[in-house]
């Protein structure tokens, strides 16, 4: 079975496969999703064993090319989350109350390890250890968040 594009590979130039390269790269500057940028590396590899065999047979050129791009996208995406973005700390972006850790406040009630402190204006429920004996006004700093109930502590923040 005689198949066109397979008899096209075979005679190919290695700069068809940089460019192929060049243009992945370029659609993942565009779209930015970190995945297009391992093929487009694949397709440079590609070129650079072309160069040394430059007779191979077309179906060869593909599988080479399939291949190296799993094993680059495996690689990066592993290198990634590492090294790179994926391994970066959990942001409070989105939890109003994790931005308050490390905020004074004060206390409005507190009874039994539970009560409310007031931050900027706004009520929160708070929780401390049982044995903290707090009065209405006492200040108070934020240590951890859970949900929407602060921990707190009468420590004085770090200078």
């Amino acid at each position: 079975m005689d198949m066109p594009f397979f008899n096209m590979l075979e005679g190919l130039s290695p700069w068809w496969w940089v460019a192929f390269g060049i243009a992945l790269g370029a659609i993942e500057m565009a779209t930015m999703s970190f995945f297009l940028i391992w093929p487009g590396l694949a397709a440079l590899l590609m070129a650079v064993i072309l160069i040394f065999a430059p007779g191979m047979p077309g179906e060869v050129q593909i599988a080479i090319y399939a291949t190296l791009s799993v094993i680059l996208t495996f690689a990066g995406r592993w290198l990634m989350h590492r090294y790179g973005d994926g391994g970066a700390p959990e942001t409070t972006i989105n939890q109003r109350s994790g931005q308050l850790v490390g905020r004074r406040g004060k206390i409005l009630r507190y009874d039994g390890g539970e009560g409310l402190v007031e931050i900027d204006g706004v009520r929160w429920r708070a929780r401390g250890a049982t044995d903290l004996a707090l009065t209405e006004g006492a200040d108070v700093r934020v240590v951890a968040a859970d949900g929407m109930t602060l921990e707190i502590s009468t420590d004085r923040a770090p200078s």
